[in-house]
């Protein structure tokens, strides 16, 4: 059994166990609450079990994304980075926490991201995805983060050097519209979250973020959410058609890769995958993850330590020091 190190591990606040709802089929509501909401017994429980030796912790999506309130976002953001600093204190040997913000205004998540690393000790933030607006209609805008007035907060992100994960979130109503009428069964996990985060980062990568800001770190889940396995034809096209269009990014994509990006393997437990995903970024940019409880602990423990096709040493790397190194975790 191999030594782990679980990064996009999911909990919820009592008061917004309505939201699960929308995740899982009705007969498992209870069941995913149960896990949402339990930190201290199952949870570790199973770790114990399965070898995973520290798991991060994170308010489960959307979070503060899906509160269009500016006012509402930071008071929950607040609220959930202070729970969770409370209840991570109780067994800081196993757990850390990935602060949750309220993107609405740039500097006041650089306020917030520095009040959760440097007060409450959390270990990184994440963000899932866009942040919800009023423009266009209630909870029907989308504000994002590639653009120049959020240098403030890439500042801010580099200077506290914690790394920013980036998670999926369900799209607004008329996004889902548009795309997904007679095919709806594309949202979510199965195909729309990833569309989401990969165009995100994109556009972060694009914009020149990795180049203002080259010690930035963020991290992708789900194997890299489509990205590695579209990294050749990405570049070749930006290079070739985009450079002379004003492309404001200096390196490749590759490149971003190499010095920040990173990726898990939550939610995609394929071996084939795994081994192409290091193959392209290197064995040191890749760490697994597990999206507990929305995928099941022993599900991915059983397929990572049983991968005949890496060295246990490559394992060791992949599944414990990569995240180690990338949180600076004294453990």
């Amino acid at each position: 059994m191999v030594r782990k190190i679980a990064l996009e591990e999911a909990f919820t606040l009592p008061s917004l166990t309505w939201r699960s709802a929308s995740f899982v089929p009705s007969y498992r509501v209870d069941e995913l609450n149960r896990q949402l909401l339990d930190i201290h017994s199952e949870r570790l429980a199973q770790m114990n079990e399965h070898g995973i030796d520290f798991m991060v912790l994170s308010l489960t999506s959307p979070g503060p994304q899906d509160e269009s309130d500016p006012i509402k976002a930071a008071a929950l953001a607040r609220e959930s980075n202070d729970y969770l600093a409370a209840e991570v204190a109780k067994n800081p040997k196993r757990f850390g926490a990935f602060a949750s913000l309220s993107m609405h205004e740039p500097v006041q998540a650089a306020e917030e991201a520095r009040r959760a690393v440097r007060k409450l000790g959390c270990c990184g933030v994440i963000v899932n995805d866009f942040q919800s607006t009023n423009e266009g209609g209630v909870g029907e805008g989308a504000l994002f983060y590639d653009q120049p007035e959020w240098d403030v907060f890439w500042k801010e992100m580099e200077e506290l050097d914690v790394p920013l994960y980036i998670h999926p979130r369900l799209t607004t109503p008329k996004v889902s519209e548009l795309f997904l009428k007679g095919r709806e069964w594309l949202q979510a996990s199965a195909y729309m979250f990833s569309f989401g985060v990969s165009l995100h980062v994109l556009g972060i990568y694009c914009n020149g973020v990795f180049d203002r800001f080259p010690k930035l770190q963020v991290i992708i889940g789900h194997m890299g959410e489509h990205l590695p396995f579209q990294l050749w034809r990405i570049d070749a096209r930006l290079q070739y058609v985009q450079k002379g269009k004003g492309l404001p990014a200096k390196k490749t994509l590759r490149e971003a890769f190499k010095t920040n990006l990173r990726i898990t393997t939550s939610g995609h437990f394929g071996t084939p995958a795994l081994k192409y995903a290091i193959e392209e970024l290197g064995i040191d940019r890749v760490m697994f993850s597990i999206d507990y409880p929305y995928d099941k602990i022993s599900h991915a423990c059983t397929w990572f330590d049983g991968i005949t096709e890496l060295t246990e040493e490559q394992k060791e790397q992949v599944g414990f020091l990569n995240a180690k190194e990338a949180l600076k975790l004294d453990i």
